[in-house]
């Protein structure tokens, strides 16, 4: 055994790098799994109505086709740009992203939660921070129930939310107030183009007119289900679509498919570079028939659903379509990730993909080391 490992330990070492690297893998997999009901559309900015949230809600409450039998929460948001949270107790404050949210926060964050809760419906005054801010806040983590000023309004801390993103989200309640920032970033006053009076540094509380909301998130009842029709049951109750849709399941999916794709090619190589060295076909078998697993098994393990097949395979345009869509919205997301859960998906969405290049250099290191071993031998 000794003998065995002095002679190919290099090789021996690469395949322990290997399966740490699939370890990792298969775990950012699982952790978009948990991701893949998650869906968003955005709007231009503050087009989407009240009223038309009131209509959805309707919708899933009665009618022929319920919209609660696809979807398990919901929720509009719109953002309020940055303003200044102060926190009484340390005299500090801290300028953050804000967002207000009507309908369940859920349906936005899902398990980005680090402790505490979301808020409920019609639940006023409270807010959820990130943890960074709520670290240079207070001091710690342990904030449930404490709260900060917004312009001289208090706003109790029920939640805090990972990602590292400086944001605060608070509930649209029944109130129809909303702070809003009196100066942006470059010192330009905001308030009095909302109706606010203008002041220095400081937030004001101003209506909402019943509209101007940014974008609605949805999560489905179930992951198989098809995303064209949630996107398309969206703009139904909402009007027409906005610049940018994110959709969990596009990222899952393309996710498996490549990271197996790259593996079968792995095997598939292995097999073929054995084969000849050993003289044994049944190798090159081997590795051929191992990829082919492989390969069937991504596809079972991303259960793709209706959206990547075509209706019927005469459609010899629907792959270049598909292709293009969902590389559309892959760019966008890179580009524009407006919550912390839009970060994480897309973060690990990379490390997915790098893990499998990483599996083919460490193929080829393995490739070389043999050739090397052998030489000596």
């Amino acid at each position: 055994m000794k003998v065995i490992f002095l002679k190919y330990k290099y090789v021996l070492l690469v395949m322990l790098f290997i399966s740490l690297v699939n370890m990792f893998a298969v775990s950012r997999l699982h952790l978009l799994k948990d991701w893949a009901d998650m869906i968003f559309l955005c709007y231009p900015e503050g087009s989407l109505t009240v009223s038309a949230w009131e209509q959805f809600e309707r919708s899933g409450e009665g009618g022929e086709e319920k919209q609660n039998e696809i979807f398990c929460q919901a929720a509009i948001w719109k953002s309020l740009k940055e303003i200044i949270i102060t926190a009484e107790q340390t005299g500090r404050e801290q300028k953050v992203s804000c967002y207000w949210i009507k309908g369940q926060p859920e349906a936005v964050f899902g398990k980005e939660l680090i402790c505490g809760r979301y808020f409920m419906k019609n639940e006023d005054h409270v807010c959820l921070l990130d943890r960074d801010t709520v670290r240079m806040l207070f001091g710690s983590e342990n904030v449930l129930g404490m709260e900060v000023q917004i312009n001289g309004t208090g706003w109790r801390i029920i939640g805090v939310l990972s990602g590292n993103r400086k944001i605060c989200v608070i509930p649209s309640g029944e109130s129809g107030r909303e702070p809003v920032s009196e100066k942006d970033s470059d010192g330009i006053g905001a308030g009095s183009a909302a109706g606010g009076s203008a002041g220095s540094g400081e937030a004001a509380i101003t209506g909402n007119d019943g509209g101007g909301f940014d974008g609605a998130a949805v999560r489905k009842k179930q992951n198989g289900q098809s995303s064209n029709l949630m996107f398309s049951r969206i703009e139904a109750s909402f009007g027409s679509a906005g610049g940018q849709k994110m959709d969990g399941q596009l990222f899952y999916v393309t996710a498996c498919f490549i990271y197996f794709s790259i593996l079968g090619l792995i095997l598939t190589f292995a097999g073929i570079i054995l084969g000849k060295r050993m003289h044994q076909k049944w190798m090159t078998a081997a590795g051929v028939g191992a990829a082919a697993g492989i390969m069937w098994l991504g596809i079972r393990y991303a259960a793709p659903g209706s959206d990547y097949l075509p209706s019927y395979w005469s459609d010899f345009d629907f792959f270049s379509r598909i292709f293009q869509e969902k590389a559309k919205q892959i760019g966008e997301l890179a580009l524009h990730q407006e919550f912390p859960v839009w970060q994480n998906i897309y973060q690990t969405w990379r490390q997915v993909i790098g893990a499998g290049i990483f599996n083919c250099v460490l193929c080829i290191i393995s490739v070389f080391g043999m050739g090397i071993q052998k030489k000596q031998d």
